[in-house]
Formats: C-alpha cells, structure tokens, sequence
C-alpha cells in the first residue's frame, strides 16, 4: 500500500506547487496592474494577496526578481493574446487590433515605459515589447512591404511603428479624449498615410531618380 502511496502523494504535492506558483504570479501581476512604482510590489504585499509565505515565495522562485520575471512573462503572454495577428494587409483591422490592445494594457505599458530604466527585468520586458510591436507591424503589412527593397522596407515599418505608438494611443484617448472608435480611426488614418506615402527618391545630383 506505501507503494502505491507514495507517488499518488508525489503527485498531489507536484500539483500543489503548481497550484501555487500560477496564483503567486497571477497575484504579482494585479500587484503590478494596481501599483503605481515597482519597486512598491513587496513579496509580502504578494504573499497576502497570493495566500502563501514569503518562505514558500522564494522557495518558489529564488528572489523578487524572478518572481518578477515569472510575472512579466505572463503579461508579456497576455500582451501577445490581446493582439492576433489580423488578416495580413487589411489596414482597418490592424488599427481596430492596436487600439483594442492599447485599450486593455496602454496604460500599464505606459507605466512599464516611465520606469524601465529601473530594473533591469523590466527593461528586458520593454525591448521585448518592442521587439513584438515590430515584428506584428512586419506581419500584418507583408503585403505592402513586399515590394520595397531593404532599406525602404525598414524605414517604412518605422513609420509605421511611430503611427501605431501608445504614445499616440495617450494622446488620442487620454490627452484628448477621443472615443475609442475615434482613435481607432486616426490609426487607420496614419497607417494608411505610411502606406500610401510613395515619396520619389532622389538621386545624388539631387533630382528625382
């Protein structure tokens, strides 16, 4: 009977600390939502929240960085869900996909943004943010993009990049008070300009080449 015990047991325990690792990062990250500074979000602050020790915390996860890092990694996950991947070149689902994102995390990502130079897990979540945003623009605008060489490729993706920003997203909701469908629209808008915005290039000499 000890045999057949034991793994049952083995397994009950696996579960557990599965148990408790997901509600430990799920409560890190409501701590990250709500907390205005990071450096704020306390392991005893997550520990009450979670319903566990700071002992079983650390267990867990070896320090507050890496809590921190398990934690950022999911809403990185999250950030990721909130932003499928459209039908590639359709402009208005693209723009409708960015201010449907920035609605449920722009203002943490600004947040993110104001205080990334702070830790050093948190600048790695920025750049891999970034790294996201650009390669979703390079994937949604494959068919525009086809066309240009390299380097007109890469500016134009910049562009774009500048024409989807959160900042703007702040702009448009926070600073001026559009509505959503409004800001919607303005992305639509700048992309559509980006896209659309086929400047002659100019040869040395000066002129149009």
């Amino acid at each position: 009977m000890k045999l057949l015990t034991r793994p049952y047991q083995q397994t009950a325990r696996a579960e557990r600390t599965t148990a408790n690792g997901h509600r430990i990062v799920d409560a890190a990250v409501a701590l990250l939502e709500i907390t205005p500074r990071v450096r704020d979000v306390t392991l005893d602050a997550v520990a009450e929240r979670a319903g566990v020790t700071v002992r079983t915390i650390l267990r867990r996860f070896g320090s507050r960085d890496g809590l921190l890092d398990a934690a950022f990694k999911q809403i990185a996950l999250s950030l990721r869900a909130t932003r499928p991947l459209p039908q590639p070149g359709n402009v208005e689902l693209a723009a409708e996909s960015v201010a449907a994102q920035y609605e449920r995390f722009g203002d943490f990502v600004l947040k993110m943004l104001e205080q990334e130079h702070e830790l050093p897990v948190l600048g790695e979540l920025v750049a891999f943010g970034r790294n996201e945003h650009r390669a979703w623009l390079e994937q949604v605008f494959a068919p525009q993009l086809a066309s240009l060489d390299i380097r007109e490729r890469k500016q134009r993706v910049l562009e774009l990049y500048a024409a989807t920003d959160v900042y703007l997203w702040k702009l448009f909701r926070r600073d001026f008070g559009l509505t959503r469908r409004h800001t919607a629209e303005t992305f639509r808008n700048l992309i559509t300009g980006v896209l659309t915005n086929h400047r002659p290039r100019r040869s040395p000499s000066g002129g149009p080449r």
